[in-house]
């Protein structure tokens, strides 16, 4: 007897055999569910076993008849549709869109519960014969026989268009059945919005933009521009609410695009450009916030920027010709503080109304730029701005303002920059003529600049009237960022010269020391480098008082004997000197002696001239001041008109006949019945608007000597 297995054991499979159901069974089964699926629908499910409705649906799937419960149920469903589409037509003039939701929302029940009970033959029978889904068909015969029913579907999509339009003018709708028949349009469509694009969105969208045509008509004719913009504002709010609250998300953009086209788009022009009350006459009365609504609004749409730009530099090309016309009636630095307002406004648009927007930027940067250079002068009363600011005396201002207010300038000095799409047309021809040589010249506007700054920061060095260093340091430095070194070598040249001038100065007082040599008045003497400083200044020449002049004499044979090869030439007309005076005024009736006051007078080494001669003479004229001082006729007449015409605080001369002008003929004395609360008074040369005719045909002359060697280098590179 064998006690191990001597064959592998192997496991017996069963199949299941086939059962058959008679058809009797069959029927009896389906009419079970039918039965059932009818109380479902009718809301009377309530006794229904629906786990064993499941097992009959399970068994009839199980044997084959599945097909039999697919086409039966939707039979069943298409029938009692049927009757729910004649109910909805018979009330369609009492609450159908109410009904139509509760139909809609019953319907949603039933076929959650014919799913469930069917939910095998879903499984097995539907899938493999990719059928739609029970839930899904009842959807379909749902929007075949119910919702996209002619008559229903036109009338459902005529009742949202009245809410909808209800609701545009103020009406309060029931918004909640609204959103309930979108929604139903939504699930009609099955995953995708067709449905609800073709019965709804698309005449939604159609109907709006026909109303907010005739709203864009009406408001244009009944507002202003801030009003129209504000109830654009507010239409497209109240639409983008709406779509948010109950129609489909993605329609939100598309009826806001709708009323950005008929309000916006089709306006904008009109909007922007309307009298008294567009972009102009907000610019004039610098209304930010109705700025920044048209900003937005125009934002919104293509070309908007762009019409607000162009429309915007019209207006502040005007403003900058106002202010350049008006030049004649101002001093430079008043033309110059002007631009830097009008600046300060439209950057306050910028920032505030703007968005810092690029094209708004470029456009105020561009006509900043053009009128601007209209004016010949600007690079000269730039200058003179910047004198003022760095001057001592500025008032009111810290040093962080001051740097504030130079960064301004910088701005505008850079609208007087080269502009490098003008070579272009230049360096076409090899042969610069009289007319290429003005084109050259209008880029060079930064050497003009420089010969003027030189001028000023040589009379604040010298006179002693810069604010401070760190100041004059921190404007050199930002010229030096924007131009380079060579533009400001020289002017740092000037800063060494007064370096060392304060090192010779201490010498030569210990060669008078050591020389036993008395000088009867304090000294100060700047010895200035050629190439640093404006050659222009050293055409001014005048007759200097002789115990003067024996001075300047002994400090130039002192200087001249540590220098070799050197040559020292006067500059009297940037010197200032204090003079001690003695005015007698009128006797008092009970003294026989003259009331004497005594003053320390602040003055230029001109006006220390002028005085010094009525030491010996009572009365002088204009003819003989002028052939006695030798003083240039503008200078001379400047020095007279301070000391005769200016404050009543610093009138030291009277002069025949009493006028503000300066003639001829005219005649002067000594004012002794001068008087001040000050001992030390100083006495403010009368300001300049700019150069004189003369002066500026000089200066230019000079600036296109210098350029001279620039064409020719140029004209060298080209060839």
């Amino acid at each position: 007897m064998a006690t191990g297995k001597s064959k592998k054991e192997t496991k017996m499979r069963i199949r299941a055999f086939p059962m058959s159901m008679e058809e009797k069974y069959v029927d009896d089964i389906w009419q079970l569910l039918r039965n059932a699926i009818i109380e479902i629908l009718n809301k009377n499910n309530s006794g229904l076993s629906f786990e064993e409705l499941y097992r009959n649906a399970y068994t009839m799937v199980l044997h084959k008849h599945g097909d039999r419960l697919y086409t039966g149920c939707k039979d069943v469903i298409a029938e009692y549709l049927r009757k729910v589409c004649q109910d909805l037509r018979n009330s369609v003039d009492n609450n159908f869109l109410t009904i139509l939701n509760r139909a809609w929302t019953d319907h949603q029940t039933a076929m959650t519960m014919i799913r469930d009970i069917l939910m095998y033959m879903d499984r097995v029978y539907v899938h493999g014969k990719s059928l739609d889904t029970i839930y899904n068909m009842g959807l379909i015969l749902f929007r075949d026989l119910v919702a996209r029913s002619g008559h229903i579907r036109d009338y459902l999509c005529k009742t949202l268009l009245e809410l909808v339009d209800k609701e545009r003018q103020g009406e309060v709708v029931d918004r909640g059945a609204v959103k309930n028949a979108c929604h139903m349009l939504i699930n009609l469509s099955l995953g995708g919005r067709s449905v609800y694009e073709e019965d709804f969105e698309q005449p939604f969208l159609e109907q709006s933009a026909e109303f907010y045509q005739r709203e864009g008509q009406k408001y244009l004719q009944e507002n202003d521009s801030s009003t129209y913009i504000k109830k654009v504002e507010g239409r497209l709010n109240e639409e983008a609410e709406r779509a948010a609250h109950y129609l489909d998300k993605s329609t939100e953009k598309r009826i806001v695009r709708v009323v950005e086209a008929e309000l916006i788009e089709k306006h904008m022009k009109t909007v922007i450009e309307m009298e008294n009350s567009g972009l102009v006459s907000m610019l004039r009365n610098a209304k930010i916030d109705d700025l920044a609504r048209m900003y937005s609004m125009m934002n919104r749409v293509h070309g908007g920027i762009e019409l607000m730009c162009d429309c915007m530099g019209v207006y502040l090309k005007s403003q900058g010709k106002a202010l350049v016309n008006d030049d004649d009636g101002k001093t430079g630095i008043a033309f110059i503080q002007s631009v830097i307002d009008l600046k300060d406004i439209y950057e306050q648009f910028l920032e505030k109304s703007f968005d810092n927007n690029r094209h708004f930027k470029q456009t105020i940067n561009n006509e900043f730029e053009s009128f601007l250079n209209i004016n010949p002068r600007a690079p000269e009363y730039l200058s003179l701005y910047i004198d003022d600011k760095l001057k001592k005396g500025t008032k009111g201002l810290s040093d962080q303002e001051i740097e504030l207010l130079l960064e301004k300038t910088m701005v505008l000095f850079r609208y007087l920059q080269d502009k490098s799409l003008r070579y272009i047309y230049i360096l076409e021809s090899a042969v610069f003529t009289e007319e290429y040589r003005q084109s050259w010249a209008n880029v060079f506007d930064d050497d003009v600049f420089e010969k003027y700054y030189k001028q000023h920061l040589a009379k604040r060095l010298l006179l002693g009237k810069s604010s401070s260093n760190e100041m004059e340091n921190s404007m050199i430095f930002k010229l030096k960022s924007e131009c380079g070194c060579q533009f400001t070598s020289k002017l740092e040249g000037m800063f060494k010269d007064m370096s060392v001038s304060e090192t010779v100065m201490e010498k030569f007082k210990k060669h008078l020391d050591s020389s036993q040599t008395t000088i009867n008045f304090d000294l100060n003497i700047r010895v200035l480098t050629a190439g640093f400083w404006p050659s222009q200044l050293s055409s001014n020449q005048c007759n200097i008082p002789t115990e003067i002049s024996t001075c300047y004499d002994a400090f130039q044979s002192f200087y001249l004997g540590g220098h070799n090869g050197r040559k020292l030439v006067l500059q009297a007309q940037l010197g200032f000197a204090d003079l001690h005076a003695t005015f007698f005024g009128s006797k008092k009736p009970d003294s026989v002696k003259l009331e004497t006051r005594n003053h320390i007078l602040q003055v230029s080494t001109f006006q220390m001239v002028i005085l010094l001669l009525f030491n010996s003479k009572e009365k002088l004229s204009f003819e003989e001041l002028k052939i006695a001082t030798n003083i240039p006729d503008r200078d001379l007449i400047r020095a007279l008109q301070s000391l005769a015409c200016g404050k009543t605080s610093q009138r030291i001369l009277t002069k025949n006949p009493k006028s503000k002008e300066i003639g001829p003929s005219d005649e002067f004395i000594v004012n002794d019945n001068f008087t001040s609360k000050l001992v030390r008074v100083k006495i403010q040369t009368v300001s300049t608007k700019g150069e004189s005719e003369p002066e500026r045909k000089d200066t230019k002359q000079k600036i296109d000597d210098d350029r001279k060697h620039e064409y020719l280098l140029i004209y060298y590179v080209i060839a």
